[in-house]
């Protein structure tokens, strides 16, 4: 089977094409739950001594094959909302808890009780893989619980609408305060997969929440009942993530590489399929165009520099229609079938790019084995290796090859200065500001496009056969963008086609890559292009659906009917 060709970098890597980038198979948290559903791993509530007010504490144990995962929770209860926040300077949370390898001995509780709310100050216990926070929320979280103390289930208007009870603050691994590094996992280590200690945490913190909630309806009231199980399964974990994702982007390429590399793999061997190959394949995409449509009629986000639902349910329907007509004419036979890479060229160019992107990613839901196939589990190394003996010509010629789209951009240009980005002080987290409205320091942002032309008049200077090492010594500054250069030559999809100091960047598509199409967060949703909104295990099964291996199916929930 000849495979179709990846896309274009220069098409892909446009900021606002990476944004459009869906949830799929490969996201971490759903490659996370098709592992633990094939594995049918079991989660029990082990410990839930907590008051009526959420103040205490809980255990929740995972049982994977060969492992056990202690999840041990520390509930308080914050007063006012002044105390909740979602950013990273907050001190004090409703809940903070680890999540530790083996059973949680009296000590490691102690240490994690002591130092998880030091934070910076703080030392993880050993064996730690998590250290989690999280807040209840502040639209739905009291709603649920005053329901549910009345007899009833809450409002569904208001649990589509908010769509998670904890909104996550912090997620830290590999290595952070002292947590196991991600590399000394072992082979068989049940979340040895990117971030998916992250996602497990979040997971359990989800479980939690709804522990919590019923627990404090209880207190108050004998008439109390449960949260009804389809809301349950259609909650999530609220997230909010800013900058620095962008300079998580930038740091490391051969992450972002990879990940994107998988993906468009798995895209370009479904698109060479033929559209006739499988008339239960066919039936199975119908499915899941209808299901994805009617989930984003009931989408009630607000999108700013995003599409909007109502957008994207209306070209899904065209794509429907045409997905019908397309195949028709070759039923009877005479021309070669089609295929899934000759029906998405035909597709009208009207059609917008995130419409696109969750057809793509519709496409591999419908074949699971492709992207299955594909090694999730292989992280790139960040180190980025010079080459010494390359001669200047070589260089140069790569420079103009791999970065010709930096090269062509006018960094001369008004407005294309305008942003520095540094870390605030106070807040302890990235900022960008004005260039003449900032107190000089250290800019934080990767400028690719001027240390690319900067790079490109010095090699000028020199002749063609003078080595790498040798330019190096008279030019160090450019040490940093050879090493960039080399390191990653070859490479397809490392680096953004971005100036990130120009006033029309939008950084919530870059930080909506991270979000969506590799965390695997639904609903994403852009806040003042700085932003991103979004829902961790947004329809995931409950506990007792994993341990009974349900079908891997879960996506793009509708509103719970109750």
């Amino acid at each position: 089977m000849t495979v179709a060709p990846t896309r274009s970098p220069d098409d892909l890597l446009i900021p606002r094409h990476l944004g459009a980038l869906k949830p799929t198979r490969l996201s971490f948290a759903r490659s996370l739950t098709s592992r633990m559903l094939h594995q049918r791993w079991q989660i029990e509530r082990l410990r839930f001594a907590l008051d009526e007010r959420g103040r205490g504490e809980a255990l929740y144990r995972v049982h994977a094959p060969g492992w056990v995962l202690d999840f041990v929770v520390f509930g308080q209860e914050l007063v006012g909302d002044d105390e909740r926040t979602d950013r990273i300077i907050g001190r004090r949370w409703d809940m903070y808890a680890a999540l530790l390898e083996g059973e949680a001995t009296a000590e490691r509780v102690e240490q994690t009780r002591r130092e998880l709310p030091k934070l910076y100050a703080g030392r993880a216990a050993p064996g730690t893989l998590v250290w989690a926070r999280s807040n209840r929320s502040a639209r739905l979280f009291e709603h649920v619980v005053a329901s549910l103390s009345a007899g009833r289930q809450p409002d569904v208007e208001r649990v589509v609408e908010v769509g998670y009870l904890m909104r996550n603050t912090g997620l830290d691994a590999n290595g952070t305060f002292g947590t196991r590094s991600f590399l000394a996992y072992e082979p068989d280590h049940p979340v040895r997969g990117p971030y998916h200690g992250q996602m497990l945490a979040a997971y359990l913190m989800r479980e939690y929440g709804y522990d919590l909630a019923e627990h404090v309806a209880r207190s108050r009231s004998r008439r109390a009942v449960p949260l009804h199980p389809a809301i349950r399964r259609y909650l999530g974990v609220g997230n909010s993530s800013g900058l620095g994702l962008v300079l998580w982007v930038n740091a490391h390429p051969r992450l972002v590489d990879r990940w994107l590399e998988l993906r468009e793999r798995a895209l370009s061997m479904i698109k060479a399929k033929e559209i006739r190959g499988d008339p239960a394949q066919q039936r199975q995409l119908l499915g899941w165009l209808d299901r994805y449509t009617t989930y984003k009629s009931h989408d009630r986000t607000r999108y700013e520099h995003f599409t909007s639902a109502a957008t994207i349910a209306r070209d899904l329907v065209q794509i429907r229609d045409r997905l019908l007509a397309f195949a028709e004419p070759h039923a009877a036979g005479g021309a070669a079938p089609p295929t899934w890479a000759a029906f998405c060229a035909a597709l009208p160019a009207h059609l917008d790019r995130e419409s696109l992107e969750t057809f793509h990613a519709l496409l591999i839901e419908v074949y699971p084995e492709v992207a299955d196939a594909l090694d999730p589990y292989h992280v790139a190394p960040d180190a980025l290796d010079i080459v010494p003996e390359m001669p200047v010509g070589e260089l140069c010629a790569l420079l103009h090859t791999e970065y010709r789209w930096a090269l062509r951009l006018d960094m001369a240009a008004p407005n294309a200065r305008h942003y520095f980005w540094y870390k605030s002080v106070e807040a302890e987290e990235p900022r960008r500001g004005q260039r003449d409205g900032v107190v000089p320091g250290v800019d934080l942002a990767l400028d690719l496009p001027s240390d690319a032309q900067r790079l490109d008049a010095d090699l000028a200077a020199v002749p063609e056969r003078t080595s790498v090492a040798a330019f190096l010594a008279r030019f160090p500054a450019h040490r940093w963008t050879v090493q960039r250069l080399q390191g990653l030559a070859g490479l397809s999809y490392h680096s953004p086609r971005m100036n990130m100091l120009d006033r029309a960047f939008v950084p919530a598509h870059v930080i909506r890559l991270v979000n969506a199409s590799f965390y695997g967060l639904e609903k994403t949703q852009d806040v003042s292009e700085r932003w991103v909104r979004g829902i961790i295990h947004h329809g995931a099964p409950l506990p007792e659906e994993i341990a009974g291996g349900t079908t891997d199916d879960w996506m793009y929930p509708p509103a719970p009917q109750v």
